[in-house]
């Protein structure tokens, strides 16, 4: 999960590794929390649909028809700490 939520309280989170962005936020300071977590050198991109995996592809056709069963509750984006950032160029590909 890229956005960890405790009570009311909201933390970025890596997806590639367990580090987390230090400071925590209420829900309604979530822009200032983004904006935050950039400035201190976090990489957050909207994530790509893999094809293959038979993710939402809304982006593409417009809204995807409901199908039974609970609604996944994967996030749209990827948040990629600075040390994550920072991985060979080779490894690297497998982030974004």
């Amino acid at each position: 999960m890229s956005i960890a939520r405790h009570k009311s309280r909201l933390q970025v989170c890596c997806d590639h590794c367990p580090a987390s962005y230090p400071n925590t936020y209420e829900a309604e300071d979530f822009d200032v929390m983004i904006s935050d977590a950039r400035t201190g050198g976090w990489r957050i991109v909207k994530a790509r649909v893999d094809a293959g995996t038979g993710d939402d592809t809304s982006d593409l056709f417009g809204q995807a028809p409901r199908v039974a069963g609970k609604k996944s509750d994967k996030q749209g984006y990827l948040h990629i700490c600075p040390d994550c950032q920072k991985a060979l160029n080779a490894d690297r590909s497998t982030l974004i």
